[in-house]
């Protein structure tokens, strides 16, 4: 079962279904400070793009969203964890979240989050690569350093310089590596646990497939460690 839709699309999925509150985030994201009159006009595009998919179906002024859509976005909305990545590439970033419950749902944004694809997901190596992140832990010290040690390296390393002997000798060999393959750039995660109340966990992590390490913020300390995909359930 997958869905593609349109930023507008969605949002008007939502708004139909009482979903207003997730709708709002997503509009927020995508369009930011967007007039009423302009959200609108959107949305009714979106109303034709909906109905074209069969996924709604319009009798005079009566909306009807199809059953099995319905029930798949409701089941979004009910969750009690978000896994929200947002992943840098050679053209920029792209983000994709998993919608935790008893099997997963993936959320990805496609063209600047333009357009969303929606699947269930429940292989554990498609989703670690989804979220281009190791399955498994690699063995791997812990270390730590001073922020303002590591901002410019990785500076250098997005500008394509070269380090200088003493910046590496700052770094765990491997993490090194790592980090030399991707250029310096980061991918980001944020972890939603929702409930009564809602907790959200954040760090910065790098991957070569292989190994993944993450970066995490600690006053103006960074600690870094292995982690993986099987770490985020643990």
């Amino acid at each position: 079962m997958t869905y593609t839709l349109t930023a507008e699309e969605y949002i008007l999925s939502l708004l139909l279904l009482d979903g207003a509150e997730a709708a709002a985030s997503i509009k927020d994201e995508v369009f930011g400070d967007i007039s009423d009159q302009l959200l609108e006009c959107r949305l009714d595009s979106a109303t034709s793009g909906l109905i074209s998919k069969g996924l709604l179906t319009v009798d005079g002024n009566q909306d009807t969203v199809d059953e099995e859509f319905s029930k798949f976005l409701m089941g979004l909305t009910n969750v009690k964890r978000v896994i929200r990545c947002q992943l840098a590439t050679e053209g920029g970033a792209s983000t994709v979240s998993l919608f935790c419950h008893d099997d997963f749902t993936v959320q990805q944004s496609l063209y600047d989050n333009r357009v969303f694809k929606l699947f269930k997901e429940n292989d554990e190596e498609k989703l670690s690569k989804l979220i281009d992140m190791s399955r498994i832990k690699v063995n791997g010290k812990q270390f730590t350093l001073k922020e303002a040690q590591f901002e410019p390296v990785v500076d250098k390393l997005l500008a394509g310089i070269e380090l200088t002997e003493d910046e590496s000798d700052l770094f765990d060999p491997d993490f090194l590596r790592v980090l030399v393959a991707n250029k310096g750039k980061l991918n980001s995660l944020y972890d939603y646990h929702l409930g009564e109340q809602v907790m959200i966990g954040a760090l910065l992590y790098v991957t070569d497939g292989e190994q993944t390490w993450f970066i995490e913020n600690n006053e103006d300390v960074l600690v870094v460690a292995p982690f993986s995909y099987g770490t985020l359930f643990e």
